[in-house]
């Protein structure tokens, strides 16, 4: 463990002291430094417990019944390493980055999991920086965790979040802002697809609805007090009001705009209003910025109009992942960031900045080496050749979230940093691709499905699709791996 700012002794001595506390029943130190304290730390536990006198303190609550191995080096634990000796065991891996303690994760999952989702907190915190600095001083960031945060672990993310200090984060629907308030998510949250029947639950679990017809928001009068004094457990809960410029999708039209002022004024004591919000329809693609630009104006005169039936000024947002970089001037008050945090270039502009945060891998099960002619997979859709070819069979499938339409060659993956064409259809939990270019490849290798080296846009590019799509299929059941240097 580099970098602590401690002696050896001194860290090692924390080490054992705290691996009691937490039910620690087996360590495996790994390299020179811990093996060599952590041996002299049990040496004088054992010395302490035949009557000698402790030095240090902490000596006094290391546990001896501590099952302990010690190796010089990565290489030397994984020369000996038998996963089964970890069955029904709960690990932590922690260690300095030369150690390469990668490879024993590696080793550990290979038996269990074939197919992982590797999610780099680290260049996810990189993306939110640089986003960040796109700012004026004082905007507020809000990001998006909806969709089990873009397929990414929605806790995880808005855990990191919160560390990061944004200053809001979003969801689709109540019950996955209830999910992470459950979690010990304190941030606050938006609900953007609010249903009246959880209206109850949001106030108690202080979310922020988004309120975008008369109907919604009657029906979230309804269920308030009808005194105009406000009380502390309603204004934890204030609205969102959605304005539709130019979306035509959810939102209250520039025409409601005097009725809707009417409403908020009447009402303005006992319904603390948050923000006043957009969504751009084509934020990204400059051949629509002259619409863009309408709906800015659009929103600018709507918002004040609210704000003046309000009696005072209101967060206001509209700028997605792609408007933050390319409409820098309507950054308003606060903006919204989803794709890009993820790692994905939204707008043309930060294809060299953002670093991608997830990969998704999976395992060789099987290579079948097949003569000419030979077909594979459900009806016989693999295409037959007038050479021999070898085929392996990947553990991933739809249900995994690897899209149907990858089939028949319009997916490929990376074996050994070769690209390998999808063969044949991708079935519910497994699919062909074709290795005969790729004499390493072995049963258990490690396919790479989409990461840096193959980006998702590309893939989304190949089935008429976006990047958002193939992010948010990975399924629930794929393991998710979280990785911090």
């Amino acid at each position: 463990m580099l970098e602590s700012g401690l002696t050896g002794p001194a860290l090692y001595a924390r080490v054992g002291a705290l691996l009691p506390a937490h039910g620690v029943t087996r360590l495996v130190g790994i390299g020179p430094e811990i093996s060599a304290e952590m041996s002299e730390l049990k040496v004088k536990s054992e010395e302490l417990k035949a009557g000698e006198t402790a030095e240090e303190p902490t000596l006094l609550t290391f546990n001896s019944q501590l099952l302990t191995e010690f190796y010089p080096s990565t290489e030397a634990f994984l020369a000996q390493l038998n996963p089964a000796d970890f069955a029904h065991e709960t690990i932590l891996v922690k260690g300095a980055r030369r150690f390469g303690f990668e490879r024993i994760v590696a080793a550990l999952q290979a038996q269990q999991h074939g197919t992982v989702l590797e999610v780099n907190l680290d260049a996810l915190g990189h993306n939110l920086q640089h986003f960040r600095q796109q700012l004026r001083p004082g905007t507020k960031l809000m990001v998006m965790v909806k969709a089990f945060a873009y397929g990414a672990g929605s806790y995880e993310v808005a855990s990191l979040l919160e560390f990061q200090r944004a200053d809001y984060l979003a969801v689709a629907y109540a019950d996955e802002g209830i999910a992470l308030r459950e979690a010990g998510i304190g941030l606050p949250i938006m609900v953007m697809n609010p249903a009246p029947d959880a209206f109850e639950l949001l106030r108690r679990h202080r979310l922020e609805p988004e309120i975008y017809s008369f109907e919604i928001l009657e029906a979230y009068l309804a269920t308030l007090p009808a005194t105009d004094a406000p009380t502390p457990s309603f204004t934890n809960s204030p609205i969102h009001i959605k304005l539709d410029t130019g979306m035509r999708r959810l939102g209250f039209e520039e025409a409601d705009v005097p009725a809707l002022g009417a409403l908020l004024r009447q009402h303005r004591a006992r319904l603390p209003v948050a923000g006043i919000m957009t969504h751009l329809a084509a934020a990204d693609d400059p051949a629509h910025d002259d619409f863009t630009r309408q709906q800015l104006a659009a929103f600018g005169r709507m918002a004040r109009a609210l704000e003046e039936a309000l009696g005072r000024p209101v967060l206001k947002h509209a700028l997605n992942s792609a408007g933050i970089r390319r409409f820098p001037e309507a950054h308003f008050d606060m903006v919204r960031l989803g794709i890009g945090l993820y790692g994905v270039d939204a707008s043309g502009l930060d294809a060299n900045a953002l670093r991608p945060v997830s990969t998704l891998r999976t395992t060789i099960s099987q290579i079948k080496t097949l003569p000419a002619g030979a077909t594979v997979g459900y009806g016989r859709r693999g295409t037959a050749t007038d050479a021999a070819r070898r085929i392996a069979t990947l553990a991933i499938g739809y249900a995994d979230g690897y899209d149907r339409r990858f089939s028949s060659g319009a997916g490929v993956v990376l074996v050994h940093g070769q690209r390998a064409p999808v063969v044949g259809s991708v079935a519910m939990d497994m699919c062909m691709v074709d290795v005969t270019d790729i004499p390493a490849a072995r049963a258990g290798d490690v396919a790479v499905v989409f990461g840096a080296e193959l980006p998702l846009p590309l893939l989304a590019a190949r089935i008429g699709t976006i990047a958002y799509e193939l992010l948010t299929n990975v399924s629930e059941r794929v393991k998710r791996v979280f990785v911090t240097e």
